[in-house]
């Protein structure tokens, strides 16, 4: 049977501690503002904690919570969780299999190694309305699990840790959310992702990453926007990356109506591009296959050259656009190009090859540059 629990100073309302003590599966504890402190932690169970106040920071509490294995379903509302000196905010441990609910919350993390958020567990994660500050959110090895997060944000930079880690198998859901840091899936792992509307600070994925992304936007402090290497799979539309866009390994994508600052592919990656501008450079090296339809490839002065083969590349491409702005292209070793273009703002476009064979353009003038 359900039980609400008021806790205050009030007349009729029961203390912090006592609700603490005589805390029973199925209760919902109503808080009102104030600060509250438990530094032993507590273990829950099929309990909803709610805060009365305004707004999440009036009702604020410094603990750490870890999820019992007989529970089904934990709830956090318009409250402010802030973690006991070094501890993890919340740990969903191996052998848990429940729902953890975040509505309207602000989690403040201690920005170390420390993770507000650690799932090992089969859990179902919700974060609505909710935001992370200054901490980490990481679901490990043997989770498998579901993320949903909606208008949400998780505000952390590092160059040591990530921002979002994702292991074990899983779905994660991001609409209409910021993540300011780095989202990291990884060489084990079997994820599905689903980005939509929403801010990365960048993106670095391996394994058996299934991502999908629309309207998605990258950030610029970053060394590439988008790593994607193993067995990814990627799906992306009107997405903005104003860093590189780098495969590796096995990877494959599929691009369509986005901005790119540089395309950068290697090892036997693959990509299927429409629709798109790159602004710098579009490099593809070893055994990597590109097909691109009404693309834009700019040079801007940051590389030698603003298309870039080697190996045994392989690229072909329809309704092209070349506006390399004095940079010349390569076509080197036994790479091969074969691709008409619609317009070029130099003419003729400048082609280094060791081989003219290798090299077929229609639709422009251009002029051989041996190697």
């Amino acid at each position: 049977m359900t039980r609400f629990v008021k806790v205050g100073t009030g007349g009729g309302e029961t203390t912090w501690h006592r609700a603490m003590l005589d805390l029973r599966p199925g209760d919902v504890l109503l808080l009102e503002p104030g600060f509250y402190a438990l530094p032993q932690g507590k273990m829950l169970a099929d309990v909803t904690i709610k805060g009365l106040g305004a707004s999440p920071e009036d009702t604020r509490i410094t603990s750490f919570f870890q999820v019992d294995d007989a529970s089904s379903r934990i709830v956090f509302e318009n409250i402010c969780l802030i973690p006991y000196k070094d501890s993890n905010t919340l740990d969903i441990p191996e052998g848990v299999d429940s729902f953890v609910i975040f509505r309207n919350c602000v989690l403040r993390g201690t920005g170390n190694k420390t993770t507000t958020l650690a799932i090992s567990g089969k859990a179902t994660v919700e974060l609505i309305a909710t935001k992370i500050l200054n901490g980490t959110v990481s679901f490990f090895k043997t989770a498998d699990f579901r993320l949903e997060m909606a208008d949400s944000v998780i505000d952390y930079v590092s160059e040591e840790f990530g921002t979002l880690s994702l292991e074990g198998h899983g779905t994660a859901i991001i609409n209409n959310s910021k993540i300011t840091g780095t989202l990291n899936t990884f060489d084990y792992c079997n994820v599905e992702l689903d980005i939509h509307n929403s801010y990365v600070g960048n993106l670095n994925m391996g394994g058996k990453t299934w991502l999908n992304m629309f309207k998605g936007q990258t950030g610029q402090d970053n060394s590439y926007s988008l790593y994607a290497r193993g067995d990814c799979w990627l799906n992306i539309m009107d997405s903005v990356f104003p860093t590189s866009f780098c495969l590796a390994d096995r990877a494959r994508v599929l691009l369509h109506g986005s901005d790119v600052y540089s395309l950068q592919l290697k090892d036997d990656s693959q990509i299927t591009v429409t629709n798109t501008l790159v602004r710098a450079s579009a490099n593809f090296e070893d055994r990597t296959k590109g097909d691109a339809n009404r693309v834009t490839f700019y040079g801007n002065g940051d590389y030698q050259y603003f298309f870039y083969m080697i190996g045994k590349s392989r690229f072909k491409g329809r309704n092209l656009t070349f506006k390399p702005n004095g940079a010349p292209m390569l076509v080197g070793d036994e790479a091969k190009l074969a691709a008409n273009a619609l317009y070029s703002n130099e003419q003729p476009l400048e082609v280094e090859c060791a081989n003219k064979n290798n090299v077929s353009i229609l639709g422009i003038k251009w002029t051989l540059i041996k190697k």
